[in-house]
C-alpha cells in the first residue's frame, strides 16, 4: 500500500520546527526570524504557534538568545510558549518497561543462575 503524503501544513510545521531547531545556538535570531517569516508565508497563525511552542519547550541558557527573539519579533508566539513549556515539563513518555527490560537487569545479558540441587 502507498503511503500517503503530508498535507502542505503539516510540512510546513515539519520544516519551521527544522528550522529552529538547528538554529537553537545562534548568537544572532534575525536571520533565522526572517528565514521562518519566508517559510511560513502567508500562514502566520501556524509560525506563531510553533515558534511559541518551540521557544518555550527549548528555552534554556544556551539558546535563551533565539527563544527570547522567537517570542518577542513573531506575532502570537507568546501566547504558545506556555505549551512548549508545559510539554517540556511533561518528561519523557512511552510504554512502561519491566525490570527483565532494562539493561543489567535479569533476562538480559544478565548470567545465567547455576542448577543448584
Amino acid at each position: 500500500m502507498p503511503s500517503r503524503r503530508l498535507s502542505a501544513r503539516v510540512a510546513l510545521d515539519v520544516a519551521l520546527s527544522a528550522t529552529i531547531t538547528r538554529s537553537l545556538l545562534t548568537a544572532d535570531p534575525a536571520p533565522i526570524i526572517a528565514e521562518l517569516r519566508a517559510l511560513a508565508g502567508n500562514d502566520r497563525e501556524l509560525l506563531a504557534q510553533v515558534a511559541g511552542t518551540c521557544a518555550g519547550y527549548y528555552r534554556g541558557p544556551h539558546t535563551e538568545t533565539l527563544c527570547a527573539a522567537l517570542e518577542a519579533e513573531i506575532v502570537g508566539a507568546a501566547a504558545w510558549v506556555p505549551l512548549g513549556q508545559e510539554r517540556r515539563s511533561a518528561g519523557i513518555h512511552g510504554a512502561p518497561r519491566r525490570a527483565v527490560d532494562r539493561p543489567g537487569e535479569a533476562g538480559r545479558g544478565g548470567e545465567i543462575e547455576p542448577d543448584v540441587e
